[in-house]
């Protein structure tokens, strides 16, 4: 027969359980600590990773915008056209904000750097904020108990008993 005790609640962010096992000659407890905080932290985590790769992307796609434009790339051609047309929406927030010195076709895009440092600046602040609202402490305690107790097993006819205790982290 098992038996399963309600949870009790060890910390705000904690749970205890304790699953105890009854049969004939055998008897098991089992209690584990769940750490939810350490669930929030991982959801937390996911999305700082969904929001570094964004960065990335647009770290990167500025970053060709910026060369195109400082190798005096076709603005025509369709690659031109793409890279233009997606940062550009990024871009315009910074328009107009420093000159841009150009030379023969050649054009240091300054706006492109400085809009590139405000937004890895933004997201850095983003995800250090997330890490303070998931930073808690953690631990996961598993400890398991098992009293055997075996009739006549032992050479001399005696009951034997063996105990067992596991605890895993």
């Amino acid at each position: 027969m098992s038996e399963n005790r309600p949870i009790n609640k060890v910390a705000v962010d904690r749970r205890e359980e304790t699953v105890v096992t009854q049969q004939p000659g055998y008897a098991s407890t089992e209690q584990v600590t769940h750490d939810v905080a350490a669930e929030r932290r991982l959801g937390f985590y996911q999305a700082t990773r969904i929001i570094w790769t964004v960065l990335g992307i647009l770290l990167i796609l500025s970053g060709l915008r910026f060369m195109l434009k400082l190798i005096a790339a076709n603005p025509n051609s369709g690659f031109a056209v793409f890279i233009y047309g997606i940062t550009g929406v990024f871009m315009a927030p910074f328009a107009g904000l420093v000159g841009t010195p150009s030379s023969g076709g050649m054009i240091f895009e300054v706006t492109t750097l400085i809009a590139m440092a405000v937004y890895a600046l933004f997201f850095w602040v983003v995800v250090r904020m997330l890490q303070v609202v998931a930073d808690r402490p953690s631990a996961r305690t598993v400890t398991l108990s098992v009293h055997e107790q075996t009739p006549g097993g032992s050479a001399s006819g005696a009951d034997t008993e063996r105990t067992t205790h596991t605890v895993r982290h």
